[in-house]
């Protein structure tokens, strides 16, 4: 598997927080309204997996949607080390939060609708990761003027997570179909 540690750690770490803390309230009354833990807890659920029938164009969609995984992951972490780095400098604007995060979503949307997919499937994984770039555009949108470091983005940053921790497992279990894949794989 060749998840980026980051991608799986941060929802790792953000579901065993709420998690925990959800096990400490156990005594608490019930309430009607929805916990600010329910809210990420049901952002972060992923769907079932979906069958789709094998097809002779399988792997070549599994390859372009891995190797557009592992150059957005290359480049993301590239400008998220950059972000925090001049965060930790004092040297860290929101304008140029703003435009880096932009440049960055713009460019990854724009490689992804560029993918010639062939498949149901890969076309099914491509519109969940399109609908999450989309909505993260929306949000950094709403949140223009604040930096990497605000602590109110933390729950926004989470809306759509559900769909694209779905597409990148269902990408996973496809490709586990195929385990020559691997070869092909330079990475």
């Amino acid at each position: 598997m060749n998840i980026s540690l980051k991608r799986v750690a941060f929802p790792a770490l953000i579901c065993s927080a709420f998690l925990l803390s959800a096990c400490g309230n156990k005594n608490a009354e019930h309430s009607e309204e929805v916990s600010p833990e329910d809210k990420v807890m049901q952002e972060l659920s992923s769907e079932a997996i979906r069958n789709f029938e094998k097809t002779p164009n399988d792997q070549h969609d599994i390859l372009l949607l891995v190797d557009y995984d592992y150059r957005y992951t290359q480049v993301s972490d590239e400008m998220e080390d950059e972000l925090i780095k001049l965060s930790k400098s004092g040297d860290l604007t929101a304008e140029f939060s703003y435009t880096r995060k932009k440049d960055n979503l713009v460019s990854a949307s724009e490689m992804l609708k560029n993918l010639d997919l062939k498949t149901e499937q890969g076309r099914y994984i491509q519109g969940l990761i399109a609908g999450y770039w989309d909505q993260q555009l929306k949000l950094l949108e709403q949140h223009k003027d604040k930096t990497l470091n605000d602590k109110s983005l933390s729950e926004d940053k989470l809306k759509g997570l559900g769909g694209y921790l779905h597409a990148q497992d269902q990408l996973e279990n496809w490709r586990s179909q195929y385990p020559e894949i691997e070869a092909q794989l330079d990475h």
